[in-house]
């Protein structure tokens, strides 16, 4: 899982952005979870204890995306989600792999490098990869793949949804303009859930 050490090769950067955040109610995350969880996360958590409760929330959330998002090919079996990550340090995603949304079901897959980035669908960029955003960016924007992340300003610098801690609890912003940037559909259930970033 040695990945903090490469470098995704890339000879051009995205341009600034000027970005302005508008108000915009975020409904609690665990309110969310609850709602849109599904029995089959439920029966995980019971399942497998191994797995902090943290890493399942986090999970849940990332699962729900994906039944709220369009991409423009998905593939007939799978949805893939890539994992920018140092060793030892990555959030544990076990609880969805292989879980069926949208008639497909997720795979989990270390991002290495920028072929790795090839096929993914989502990406979930971990704290400690700060270094990385423009290049991860340009290779995501040009694949329509959705960025995840918990980066302070993941958003503000073009990501496009940041998982947010506040106040025990975690949230989400969106920035609307990197998704559409991404040839990717956001649903208008998943805006109104999110605190929106626009892009200038």
């Amino acid at each position: 899982m040695m990945v903090g050490a490469t470098r995704i090769s890339i000879c051009r950067t995205l341009p600034g952005r000027s970005l302005v955040e508008r108000g915009g109610r975020m409904l609690p995350t665990l309110v969310v979870v609850l709602c849109l969880l599904t029995t089959g996360l439920a029966r995980a958590y019971a399942e497998d204890r191994s797995v902090g409760t943290e890493d399942l929330i986090r999970s849940a959330m990332i699962y729900n995306f994906c039944k709220f998002v369009e991409w423009p090919s998905e593939s007939a079996d799978k949805l893939v989600l890539g994992i920018l990550s140092d060793e030892g340090s990555a959030p544990d995603f076990s609880s969805i792999a292989g879980k069926l949304v949208q008639d497909a079901h997720i795979e989990i897959r270390w991002v290495r490098s920028r072929e790795d980035l090839a096929g993914c669908d989502l990406l979930f960029i971990d704290k400690g990869q700060e270094s990385l955003l423009v290049e991860a960016f340009d290779i995501a924007h040009s694949q329509s793949v959705l960025t995840i992340s918990e980066i302070d300003g993941f958003c503000s610098q073009g990501g496009i949804i940041q998982l947010v801690h506040r106040r025990g609890k975690l949230r989400f912003f969106i920035n609307r303009t990197a998704a559409e940037e991404s040839n990717l559909t956001l649903s208008s259930q998943l805006l109104k859930m999110a605190k929106i970033v626009e892009g200038g």
